[in-house]
């Protein structure tokens, strides 16, 4: 066996955000430790939250990178790029790699990611079904948009309206079809959503909800989406946002705890005392966020822990703010009735429109469309626990 590395300190698994915030920490704890991190990609790590904006021209190619290459060996911080680990042994403390090669580590983090996930919709598997990763992805969709072309982009969550706003930028005619009853079900009430795509509609993108897919067809690639209904679409390519599920594989594989999710504590943890995770492969207290924010702070968390310095992870409110549309759209909280005393404090102005989610008069959360001025403010009278009384006084918004 080729042993590549015995007295590497730190490894980390996976290139993403959590992955480099994780190393980033280490250094700046101690400038002097040994830290590899191995990523799949042959690209440097990049911003994935900005590849919409990439795929819309709204930024180039040497905006998206985390760090140029040099900065790494500078840090310490050698990469393994373009390869994937196969299997680690807590045993022996050893990661092995598809080309053979082991690395050894005192302390290894799990920062290994999500992967698309592909409903078994009839058709799924033919050339031009796609969803939307990673840079090769957004590359190869930039490849198929040269043309205008007619496009499908099947999910309404944060990511599929995304797509379709910057695929409608490139001269695509653009359809959205969204499952459940309104776009952004997550992050959006159904008054807040149904002003969204009243916009959306108005920059040429045809949305349609519900709307149940039937099947995709074609004979040598994807033509056609048909719907429950009897609706058939035309389309020279369909992406799909259905959400992603954490790479639990490895993990499991090394008889690490896991559920939707590889399991972790406050300190990032995992069920063995030399293995933390952060990012999109973790589930801390029933929850895989999935986000980028979190990820970025599950990866400082799990590299102070793995230095030995005591940190917890307080998560935050969840929110998002949708970019390339053009349209400014905040959500934060909790934005829907759930208990009698809960009252929503809604507001209508041209161009604008909010609601605050109020209980006990606090703030539990809020769905802000337009320039209303308020999202930092929202989240901080969130996280402060401010009344809602001392709010509504300080914002004149709710004094007109």
């Amino acid at each position: 066996m080729n042993v590549f590395d015995l007295t590497t300190r730190f490894l980390i698994i996976g290139g993403g955000i959590a992955g480099v915030s994780a190393a980033e920490t280490i250094h700046k704890l101690d400038p002097t430790a040994r830290i590899i991190l191995v990523s799949e990609e042959q690209n440097p790590p990049y911003f994935r939250m900005s590849l919409t904006r990439y795929l819309a021209g709204e930024i180039g190619r040497d905006k998206l990178d985390l760090h140029p290459w040099e900065w790494y060996p500078e840090n310490e911080i050698e990469i393994i790029a373009g390869s994937k680990v196969r299997a680690i042994s807590p045993k022996t403390k050893h990661a092995l790699l598809e080309d053979g090669r082991t690395v050894g580590y005192e302390k290894l983090i799990l920062a290994n990611g999500a992967s698309p996930f592909m409903p078994p919709i009839p058709g799924h598997e033919l050339n031009g079904v796609m969803t939307l990763r990673s840079l090769e992805d957004v590359e190869l969709i930039l490849k198929k948009c040269q043309n205008p072309a007619n496009v499908v982009c099947i999910g309404g969550g944060l990511l599929g309206l995304e797509i379709a706003g910057a695929i409608a930028r490139h001269g695509a005619q653009v359809t959205v079809l969204e499952a459940l009853d309104w776009l952004l079900p997550r992050q959006l009430g159904q008054e807040a959503a149904g002003i969204l795509r009243q916009e959306i509609e108005k920059l040429g993108i045809k949305v349609i909800v519900p709307a149940k897919i039937k099947r995709l067809t074609g004979e040598t690639r994807v033509e056609r989406v048909e719907l429950e209904d009897g609706t058939t679409i035309q389309t020279d390519l369909v992406l799909v946002s259905a959400g992603v599920r954490p790479n639990i594989a490895l993990a499991k594989e090394a008889g690490i705890k896991v559920n939707r999710g590889v399991l972790v504590d406050r300190r990032m943890r995992t069920s063995d005392p030399d293995i933390f995770a952060a990012g999109d492969v973790t589930e801390h207290e029933g929850v895989c966020y999935g986000l980028w924010m979190p990820a970025k702070k599950q990866g400082e968390v799990a590299g102070k822990n793995a230095f030995g310095e005591p940190t917890d992870f307080i998560a935050d409110p969840p929110s998002a703010k949708l970019k390339v549309l053009g349209l400014d759209l905040f959500s934060i909280g909790q934005f829907c009735p759930t208990e009698e005393n809960d009252r929503l404090v809604t507001l209508r102005e041209e161009g604008k429109y909010i609601s605050l989610l109020v209980r006990d008069n606090k703030i539990l959360g809020a769905n802000l469309l337009g320039k209303t001025g308020l999202d930092l403010k929202v989240k901080k009278a969130i996280e402060t626990g401010q009344d809602f009384d001392a709010f509504e006084r300080e914002n004149p918004i709710f004094r007109n």
